[in-house]
């Protein structure tokens, strides 16, 4: 069952569009990744599709209902979360804090959901008092992520959650992420390792110039010059 639907995405800042055409999916329970050279479109089109800046054109559904004009705080309860690269945490307020701000104002069994988020991100556990600017990056990738699940979401949209992390730091978030997705959560991740999104996610789509160049399983995407993909050839 598909949860998010992206048809022909087209937005951007200006009058140029940064992301042009693009379209992908993610069901229930898989990870989607999207991977590309610096400056594809990748985080635009997460932006694009939580609502966050101007769409001209495409459509996008959540659960077979149609969201293309829905605002982001709206999507929010509607069932899709964002994950920014940066600025994922409120630096002034505690771990537990801002997992009760994701919560969205829903204090109904918040405590039982707590519980179930700091089951999947331990690491979060010794720090739950600590204010979330005191973190280090890796912990604010969690948190990040960790606040996003509060919701309940259906999909959730992870904007390089492993950038500037230590290698046992991206195998821990990566595990995680596995681990959200195994929950019956559809993730869609941007991710700048193509060698580890290719571990781990279910299908892949690789953006080049703002539109979809190639789309497939790990395994199909294999016998792809993602290279000589990235710096425009055809890779075939």
């Amino acid at each position: 069952m598909q949860v998010l639907r992206v048809d022909g995405l087209t937005a951007g800042y200006g009058t140029v569009p940064i992301v042009n055409g693009v379209s992908l999916e993610a069901g229930v329970g898989r990870v989607v990744a999207m991977v590309g050279p610096n400056g594809a479109g990748k985080s635009t089109a997460l932006k694009a599709i939580f609502g966050l800046i101007p769409r001209s054109g495409g459509s996008i559904f959540l659960d077979g209902d149609d969201v293309t004009g829905v605002p982001a705080h709206a999507l929010a309860r509607a069932g899709m979360a964002y994950v920014p690269q940066s600025d994922n945490v409120f630096p002034s307020m505690s771990v537990v804090e801002n997992l009760e701000l994701g919560a969205l104002g829903d204090r109904a069994g918040l405590g039982e959901r707590m519980a179930e988020v700091f089951d999947i991100f331990p690491e979060l556990i010794p720090a739950r008092g600590r204010r979330a600017g005191l973190l280090s990056g890796g912990q604010r990738n969690m948190l990040g992520m960790a606040r996003a699940l509060m919701s309940e979401p259906k999909v959730v949209l992870l904007d390089e959650p492993t950038a500037g992390l230590s290698p046992a730091n991206v195998e821990v978030v990566w595990s995680q992420i596995t681990r959200i997705s195994s929950l019956g959560t559809a993730v869609v991740v941007v991710e700048q390792n193509v060698d580890r999104a290719l571990r781990s996610a279910h299908f892949v789509y690789v953006l080049v110039a703002g539109t979809n160049r190639d789309s497939g399983t790990p395994a199909a995407l294999e016998s792809l010059d993602l290279a000589e993909v990235f710096l425009g050839g055809s890779g075939r």
